[in-house]
């Protein structure tokens, strides 16, 4: 699964730069405040040079989060709340060529709330 992640950045590199999916089952169970309309899944794809300058788009937390927002905002969600943050920097998976150009892939879920 690593290598195909890897793979895909590459290939992303010259296309899009995220991807998002949305989940609005989740049997009817509430959140511990108020029930979300969905659940929202974001993927940001970058590649920096040695490891931590980004090159052609940024993926670190913070873009991330503001790419997360926004596709929240289209889904017509006016709040959200996040549960998990991932972000990997591929930098030893090909030796030396990933310590001069890292993918990096950060990924968000959250819930949306209308």
């Amino acid at each position: 699964m690593k290598q195909s992640s890897f793979l895909l950045c590459i290939l992303l590199f010259f296309s899009s730069c995220v991807s998002s999916e949305k989940a609005t089952k989740f049997n009817a169970m509430p959140a511990v405040t108020e029930k979300p309309d969905h659940y929202l899944r974001t993927t940001s794809y970058g590649l920096n040079v040695f490891v931590f300058f980004p090159l052609r788009r940024n993926a670190e937390f913070p873009e991330a989060l503001e790419s997360f927002s926004e596709i929240a905002k289209k889904n017509k969600g006016s709040k959200f709340r996040l549960i998990q943050k991932e972000t990997t920097k591929w930098a030893l998976l090909l030796p030396p060529i990933s310590l001069v150009l890292t993918p990096v892939v950060t990924e968000l879920v959250g819930e949306v709330y209308d």
